[in-house]
């Protein structure tokens, strides 16, 4: 029986570190849309079932008891912050009336795992919380992961109102437990645009599922892009834009924006269309609404007889994959494998991690016995790219440029269709870190990066926005957000523009291969034992994992063999 025979089941994991402790599980998050309905006919009425219902005051939380002790005053208004209801009316009344009419519950959310601990401190009416910190969501929606024995520590003052119990002082934003956060908060996507104009890139916020959502998520996109893609993305909203109502209501599916924007020429009727495609693409994300009604200065905008071409959502790449096949670069679809014509190395050359572009003209590969990344076209000699140890595999972009980067956390780019050595890209928060994966996003704005500890058994995936010149020049690699820590992954491929699959590498025993959202969301794939690469194309029906030197095909809950004849695959990009 060949390695390939022998069939590859999904099981139970053997972690080399705690794969998801950072991350918030699909299934979790998704079994809770049912308590949370957003949208559907009004004429259907169902009655509501215990599980519901338990459900609904779950997140109703208790008012302030009278004569309850400070103690249960400071541990009830922690235990108010899952209700988001009526801007957490409930955790306000556990605060003076002052406190109450200027704390911001909405300034960040601290997901926490475990119990918190609240002591007395030495000074009477003062306590400390401390708690455990799994992730941090900032005031405009930016979810940060933390590393595990990420702790946190809250002061809170009381004074006695009317003879009762009330917090004077209190940090402002609330706490929520883990499994609690993915019931109460939703993430929605928010668009911004290319340099071009021409695409429109991702940027994944999370909200409290209110009522108020659709407002929210205007004012964020307002606000502007999230840290990691400043500087990455522009707007097509004018400077200074702010929202002329307190809210932005939704009447049979069509959202109404009305917004305040000095100097604003109605004329300028691309501007007006780039306006509204972005608002349109943001707002789409919200369930209940399908259209959206612009206004500006208090009147109607107009972007009929415009010029702007409908921006790319999504870029898709050829179904094609680039291999190594009897140690040469080979072509892979569809159960057939093919050199790739024109191509001819030195017989010396130790060809591995395999990439190309979208044209499917340029190609790259590592030469781990030369510990260097090289460049090759059809018909003319491979290009010595950069140096290093531990090499990521070559990344293209759709301007013109190969990456990559080693465990020094050096990060280098090449023209490709230029000959000389590449040159380095300032990402100096990757100093220190060990560099395990990189790889652009397909309309070129973003990069997966993944970061492993010294030991490479536990990893930190990142989303960094990448800064270019005029030019395309990429020029920098923004500091990235943490999407996923505590994870076993040595490589992340992109299948989408919101979605990328990781996996550890080269385990003995079962790789677990995870599918995540940008929004920090993920899904356990079935395991493949002795994963040496895996590869993503266009959605979930096209993630392929190579094993025993053989090629497979994730098909629902198993790995179905394609080939024998080529390993290390990658799509384009």
């Amino acid at each position: 029986m060949s390695p390939c025979d022998r069939p590859m089941r999904s099981r139970r994991p053997r972690w080399r570190g705690a794969a998801v402790s950072g991350a918030l599980a699909f299934g979790l998050l998704l079994s809770g849309c049912g308590a949370m309905p957003r949208s559907g006919p009004v004429h259907k009425v169902v009655e509501p079932t215990t599980e519901a219902t338990q459900q609904q005051l779950r997140y109703r939380p208790q008012p302030p008891q009278p004569g309850a002790s400070a103690q249960d005053i400071v541990e009830g208004f922690l235990a108010a912050g899952v209700g988001a209801q009526d801007d957490y009316a409930v955790a306000r009344q556990f605060l003076t009336p002052q406190l109450a009419n200027k704390w911001k519950p909405d300034a960040r959310v601290l997901v926490h795992s475990g119990e918190p601990t609240t002591i007395p401190r030495l000074d009477d009416g003062q306590f400390r919380t401390s708690l455990e910190v799994n992730a941090e969501l900032s005031r405009n929606g930016v979810l940060q992961k933390k590393t595990r024995g990420s702790t946190q520590v809250l002061d809170l003052t009381l004074t006695s109102v009317d003879g009762q119990w009330r917090i004077s002082q209190a940090p402002d934003g609330v706490i929520v437990p883990q499994p609690d956060f993915a019931q109460i908060f939703t993430p929605y996507t928010l668009y911004f645009y290319d340099q071009s104009h021409d695409h429109l890139v991702p940027d994944s916020r999370w909200f409290a599922e209110r009522s108020t959502v659709p407002t929210a998520v205007v004012r964020a996109l307002l606000d502007g892009p999230a840290a990691y893609l400043e500087s990455a993305v522009t707007t097509a909203v004018p400077d200074g834009a702010r929202l002329a109502r307190s809210a932005v209501p939704v009447s049979a599916a069509t959202a109404s924006v009305d917004l305040s924007l000095p100097d604003f020429d109605p004329a300028d009727v691309d501007v007006a269309a780039r306006m509204q495609n972005q608002l349109k693409a943001t707002l789409g994300s919200v369930p209940q609404v399908e259209d959206v009604e612009l206004r500006v200065n208090g009147a109607p905008v107009s972007s009929s007889g415009n010029d702007v071409q409908e921006p790319t959502k999504t870029v898709s790449v050829p179904n094609r994959q680039v291999g190594v096949s009897n140690g040469a670069l080979a072509f892979y679809q569809g159960g057939q494998t093919e050199p790739v014509p024109g191509i001819a190395l030195p017989a010396t050359t130790s060809i591995g991690k395999p990439g190309m572009d979208q044209r499917l003209a340029h190609f790259g590969y590592v030469d781990e016995d030369r510990g260097a990344v090289y460049t090759v076209r059809p018909g003319q000699q491979p290009v010595r790219r950069w140096r290093g140890t531990q090499l990521t595999r070559p990344s293209f972009d759709r301007h013109g440029w190969v990456w990559g980067g080693n465990e020094k956390g050096e990060v280098y780019g090449a023209r490709v269709d230029g000959t000389g050595p590449g040159e380095r890209i300032e990402a100096g928060w990757l100093a220190g870190r060990e560099l395990a994966g990189l790889r652009i996003s397909r309309e070129g704005n973003r990069a997966l990066v993944i970061t492993a500890d010294e030991q490479r058994s536990s990893s930190t995936v990142w989303l960094a926005g990448v800064v270019r010149d005029d030019d395309g020049r990429p020029t920098r690699l923004q500091k990235g957000n943490a999407v996923s820590t505590d994870a076993s992954a040595d490589t992340a491929q992109w299948i989408s523009s919101t979605e990328f699959v990781t996996s550890a590498l080269g385990d003995t025993d079962n790789a677990q291969p995870m599918r995540y959202s940008v929004s920090g969301r993920f899904d356990e794939l079935p395991a493949l034992t002795g994963a040496t690469s895996i590869a993503g194309g266009n959605g979930a029906s096209a993630i392929f994992g190579v094993a025993d030197e053989c090629l497979y095909l994730l098909t629902g809950s198993s790995w179905a063999q394609q080939s024998t004849d080529v390993t290390d695959t990658a799509f384009a990009g």
